[in-house]
């Protein structure tokens, strides 16, 4: 295989110098294609390679089955998957790099391969496969960038392979019915699986080793990668990852058919289109034209009372289906892959997460309206927010009575941020964290808390949602921070090579639990301890009952 493969590449080399292109050429399960050799940085780019045929809606993805004969072009992305015409943000902070896919389609399926120049078959690299946030709603692999941690691997003589790719997101990644088959629920969790079974089986022509294969991802990225933990593959793809600010339970997972009640997702698109929601509803979703689906699927990403559109969460489905158990049970008993991880969130998390909607509140409310307002607010989180106890939303308005970061004028919105930044990241996060560091199951972990202020953001985000990426320089600009951005990208360039971020960075331990601090001239070991009392209590079992975590 190995030498056919070689000779194939032979061919196409001297078919393209007679054709008059030049740029490095691989063969692989989808066909051969021509990158790009970028001189300046010393990296070799292939874009918009097809790991599936074009996918009927809501369906998941099928092999490539007969790969064009000729070359093909890797030169620009492919399409982007379909989502929200403009990039969310908030305080003018935007909440991802700029799409740079051609369009945006259904067929949307393409991954994207960094690699350093002269790179070859032989020489068997890691590779970290990047998967992108959004909130299942919005993002593609057109935004991000490992030119910069390509470069950087190699300079520390770990050189490494990046690679990033598109899944269905929304209302075409993530439909909830009970009127949907079972293999069309969580399809962009699907297209995710199906985009590193096509990294593995083709890392090689990469030059990369399909066994040595490292995910991550942040936000909507972090938590798809606890997802695939919590529900591995029957077919092992990788064997370590990296989860930034996402877990499995940063936003509930709710039981498929919750998007059917009055109201509810599936009955407002239901009605929208014409489909109804009757049992011919999900046959009439999928046959509309494309042209005449997505317009009026847009129209229901913005849910009456504001807020993220409805179509941004997993749902669990019925045995058979991916997600065919709640994730916060799965987590609890310890059902999960015991494989290495990095998790870790940053400080200020939900001060991005809510922006300025309780800043702006003119006059600023009276401690009891405050009260009032925040108490709406937390039950809000819920996935039924009458099932929230008032003895429970008392105990935790007198927990966050008193926050530990006070970076607005706003008493509310610093309560708000700091609780939502507990109930979606760092709660979840401990709660993982103690089932995986116990001693029994000796998994490999590691935490780590972003402290960094990002220079130019509001003063009142602090170190909040996606800052992080900037000072891995993968889409974002670059900050001015030598000293972090280097520690930073060793970090992810040590534990794709070696399974271990550095020596210095000591393994999890529930016992005495230590994560990493990472703050620009204060890099190392910390206690995790932050809001400890108030973490304890989200992660109680009967808390996450009266939240919707198990249904």
């Amino acid at each position: 295989m190995l030498l056919r493969s070689s000779l194939s590449l032979l061919v196409l080399s001297l078919l393209s110098t007679v054709l008059g292109e030049t740029g490095p050429l691989v063969a692989t399960s989808s066909g051969s294609y021509l990158g790009v050799h970028d001189a300046q940085n010393e990296v070799e780019v292939f874009k918009g390679i097809r790991f599936a045929s074009r996918p009927t809606r809501f369906t998941p993805a099928t092999p490539i089955s007969n790969p064009p004969a000729d070359v093909q072009s890797a030169a620009a992305f492919g399409a982007d998957c379909p989502q929200l015409p403009s990039l969310l943000g908030a305080a003018g902070v935007p909440a991802g790099p700029p799409l740079r896919g051609a369009n945006q389609s259904e067929d949307c399926l393409f991954v994207n391969v960094w690699r350093p120049e002269g790179t070859s078959a032989k020489d068997r690299l890691p590779v970290l496969v990047h998967i992108y946030g959004g909130g299942y709603f919005a993002g593609a692999g057109s935004e991000w960038d490992g030119t910069s941690l390509v470069r950087r691997s190699v300079a520390t003589d770990k050189p490494m392979i990046w690679i990033t790719f598109n899944y269905r997101i929304g209302v075409l990644g993530f439909l909830g019915s009970a009127h949907a088959p079972l293999e069309a629920l969580n399809v962009g969790l699907q297209d995710q699986r199906d985009a590193l079974r096509w990294i593995q089986d083709n890392a090689h022509a990469f030059g990369g080793d399909g066994s040595r294969i490292t995910i991550s991802g942040e936000s909507a990225g972090g938590s798809s990668v606890h997802m695939h933990y919590l529900y591995p593959d029957s077919r092992r793809t990788f064997r370590a990852g990296i989860s930034s600010s996402g877990t499995a339970l940063v936003i509930n997972t709710p039981a498929c058919e919750w998007h059917d009640r009055p109201g509810g997702a599936y009955d407002i698109l239901g009605n929208v289109t014409g489909c109804g929601t009757g049992a011919g509803s999900f046959a009439c979703l999928r046959d509309l034209p494309f042209d005449t689906f997505w317009p009026l699927a847009l129209s229901t990403y913005n849910p009456p009372g504001g807020g993220f559109p409805p179509w941004g969460v997993t749902c669990k489905g019925p045995k058979g289906s991916l997600i065919d158990e709640y994730p916060a049970k799965k987590v609890i008993n310890g059902d999960f892959l015991n494989a290495p991880i990095i998790t870790g969130t940053n400080r200020n998390e939900g001060n991005y997460l809510i922006g300025t909607t309780f800043i702006d509140i003119t006059p600023q409310p009276p401690i009891d309206l405050e009260n009032s307002l925040l108490s709406g607010f937390i039950a809000g989180q819920a996935t039924n927010s009458e099932t929230v106890s008032q003895d429970t939303l008392a105990k935790l308005l007198a927990l966050y009575a008193h926050p530990t970061d006070n970076l607005s004028n706003s008493s509310l919105s610093n309560r708000a941020s700091q609780f939502e930044t507990d109930y979606a990241m760092l709660a979840p996060q401990r709660l993982f964290l103690k089932t995986a560091s116990a001693a029994h199951r000796k998994q490999d972990v590691w935490a780590y808390s972003f402290e960094q202020h990002l220079p130019g953001a509001p003063d009142f985000f602090g170190a909040f949602h996606t800052s992080d990426l900037y000072y891995l320089d993968i889409g974002f600009p670059p900050v001015t921070s030598p000293s972090l951005q280097s520690q930073m990208q060793d970090f992810y360039i040590s534990f794709v090579n070696d399974l271990n971020p550095g020596v210095f960075w000591p393994k999890y331990d529930e016992k005495s639990p230590v994560a990493l601090r990472l703050q620009e001239g204060s890099v190392g070991p910390i206690a995790d301890t932050l809001r400890r009392e108030q973490t304890d209590f989200l992660g109680r079992v009967d808390v996450l009952e009266e939240f919707g975590r198990f249904g």
